[in-house]
């Protein structure tokens, strides 16, 4: 057996398409599966199956898996003993979050992992969309949606909260709020119907039906500006606007909703040392930034 074959048999396995296998070793997808080819024939048997979620392997390549894992160790272990460096994961991993937790959380914490661990390189990609499960699409998500689907490990990642929030200049200029029933002689940025999902606030969809709605819009950045340009009052994550010195806080106590983000990583990745760190760094990213999710109690604003 040619072990360099393992290296494309694991990235096969880890990322289930030709092309995405090959992006992540940097070679052409017809290299994959050549190599791939040549050890199924080393070996007699079938290592793949192909599907229309990308490639699977059989019940022999399930054996196979753990030895090659090994086999990947050890090979690292061997060249940091003999470079005298500290062994340090390396790789790409590919992260799928939302536009406002990836904006805002995810990316500003990259440099501490860049420090720690500068053989591993981040993609981070932000959507407003909900997730797609295809065979390959990300190593790490991070999404208020939480699959029952087989084939992932899910986790609670962090709690966030949603609160009202105003520019200075909307509020000089409107009657005071002293109660949710004051919301009712005011304009409110909101949700486009069809995507707003938030059982936890059945008061606001009340609250909704009473105050004028004046923009709506599926973009959370675009609700936010919208708010902080005087448009009208906004249900934002406190991340996003809390710290924001346009914006002031209205009736917190009063209308809030709370949400969590998950962490969904492929089951096929959870022995993936640099997939291990980086979602460590994630839950630790999240602890730090407890304060910015769910703030404390604060003076509300004019």
């Amino acid at each position: 057996m040619n072990l360099d074959d393992l290296r494309y048999f694991l990235a096969l396995t880890r990322y289930g398409r030709l092309t995405l296998a090959a992006e992540r070793l940097g070679v052409e997808h017809t290299t994959i599966r050549r190599r791939v080819v040549a050890l199924e024939k080393r070996l007699g048997a079938r290592l793949f199956d192909k599907t229309a979620g990308g490639w699977t392997p059989t019940a022999a390549g399930q054996r196979l898996l753990p030895y090659a894992q090994r086999i990947e160790a050890e090979s690292e272990a061997a060249r940091t003993a003999v470079t005298g460096r500290e062994h340090s994961p390396r790789g790409t991993v590919r992260i799928v979050a939302t536009d406002g937790f990836g904006s805002k959380i995810i990316a500003p914490g990259l440099a501490r992992l860049r420090a720690e661990h500068p053989s591993i390189e981040v993609e981070l990609v932000t959507s407003s969309q909900l997730l797609s499960y295809a065979v390959g699409e990300f190593d790490i998500a991070v999404t208020i949606n939480r699959p029952t689907r087989p084939g992932y490990q899910v986790t609670r990642l962090c709690d966030y909260d949603l609160r009202l929030y105003g520019s200075r200049s909307y509020l000089a200029g409107r009657p005071p709020l002293r109660t949710p029933a004051d919301l009712a002689r005011h304009d409110l940025v909101w949700f486009v119907e069809s995507l707003l999902d938030l059982p936890e606030l059945r008061s606001a969809e009340e609250i909704a039906a009473q105050a004028n709605i004046v923009f709506r819009t599926t973009n959370l950045f675009a609700q936010l500006e919208g708010a902080a340009g005087g448009v009208g009052l906004g249900l934002v994550p406190c991340f996003l606007a809390h710290h924001d010195p346009r914006m002031l806080p209205v009736l917190h106590e009063e209308v809030r909703a709370r949400r969590t983000f998950w962490m969904i990583v492929p089951s096929r990745l959870l022995t993936t040392e640099r997939v291990s760190v980086v979602c460590e760094h994630l839950r630790e990213t999240a602890r730090r930034d407890r304060a910015r999710l769910i703030p404390p109690a604060a003076a509300d604003g004019p």
